[in-house]
């Protein structure tokens, strides 16, 4: 085809665009997403609470949207290798991720290669789960005030173990020995999972964790929760008081789950997904499910949760600041 030929056919080509009301780009986001599989990086292992939300949240959004919807996980670095792949994909909206607040943790606290509230952008908060503070079955602590007594008797001899360092569990404890005025020891392990083993087996008589973990060894006798962080109780343990109904008022925090895109997505490609993982969200069959992991559906939109990423991100970076907490 000559020059001249090619340029023709540009001519014709703009002109069908423009009586459409579509430029070059705009046909392209039309076309979304007909061309390729989306994808969902999990930064985390499979079988976790993220792992088991992006599952669930793919397999509607794939019959929502007509389209293959494939789950990655991508662990490691406690969820920060996975998360830089996400951000370093290309803002066209064939690349979601499933962020949390250790991905805001992370952002605040760690020089990275990405930062949440910088390079990638809010699509669905999906849900939320409180943190608990737990004490072993084993131990002799019935209740948070015991175990802040304890603490204030004698100073850094009471330990409490949280699934790492420098995650919400750890800025949640150390918050929570600051406002009650005492030392303890902070014993981070490699997940969730260790340091409910510990808690279990008595080797750490207090542990600040997701509450979903915890909730089945409490339902065993085998740990009693004395205290969750969100602002009111949870139905699963009406039981449970919050920490603000027990003077810390100022902790009313979660640990939560959305979908994030790499900033840059073409805004109707974001409000699209939104949409649509709202809409799923809302479905009783799938709020039932998340329920059933600890989750408690809360479903909101992608500006309001990109706002909700931002606050989250610098909330946390005040609290180490403002704490002393060490990181390393």
């Amino acid at each position: 085809m000559n020059s001249r030929s090619r340029a023709a056919r540009r001519t014709l080509l703009a002109a069908i665009l423009l009586g459409t009301g579509l430029d070059g780009a705009g046909a392209v986001h039309a076309a979304w997403p007909e061309d390729q599989a989306i994808k969902v990086i999990v930064p985390q292992a499979a079988g976790g609470t993220n792992d088991t939300v992006a599952r669930l949240i793919g397999v509607e959004l794939g019959k929502a949207l007509g389209q293959s919807v494939v789950v990655e996980n991508q662990p490691g670095a406690s969820g920060a290798i996975g998360m830089q792949a996400a951000a370093r994909s290309p803002a066209n909206g064939y690349t979601l991720a499933i962020a949390s607040d250790t991905a805001a943790v992370l952002s605040a606290t760690r020089k990275m290669g990405w930062r949440l509230d910088r390079d990638m952008m809010g699509v669905a908060l999906v849900g939320e789960q409180p943190m608990a503070v737990a004490v072993s079955a084993r131990s002799e602590y019935r209740s948070l005030a015991q175990l802040i007594s304890a603490a204030k008797d004698k100073p850094d001899t009471v330990a409490f173990g949280t699934s790492g360092l420098g995650t919400s569990q750890h800025i949640i404890g150390e918050w929570l020995a600051h406002l009650a005025g005492v030392q303890m020891i902070h014993v981070p392990y490699k997940g969730g999972g260790q340091a409910v083993t510990d808690l279990v087996a008595g080797n750490t008589p207090a542990a600040v964790l997701g509450f979903a973990p915890l909730l089945a060894q409490a339902r065993n006798h085998a740990v009693r929760i004395v205290a969750i962080t969100t602002a009111e109780r949870n139905p699963a343990t009406p039981e449970v008081p919050t920490l603000k109904e027990l003077g810390y008022s100022d902790i009313t925090r979660s640990q939560w789950v959305g979908v994030v895109t790499p900033r840059g997505t073409p805004p109707a490609i974001v409000k699209r997904l939104s949409d649509a993982i709202g809409d799923i969200v809302r479905q009783p069959a799938i709020q039932a499910k998340l329920m059933e992991i600890g989750v408690t559906p809360n479903p909101m939109d992608g500006a309001t949760f990109d706002g909700f990423i931002h606050k989250e991100v610098a909330d946390y970076g005040s609290l180490v600041t403002q704490l002393h907490i060490k990181l390393d």
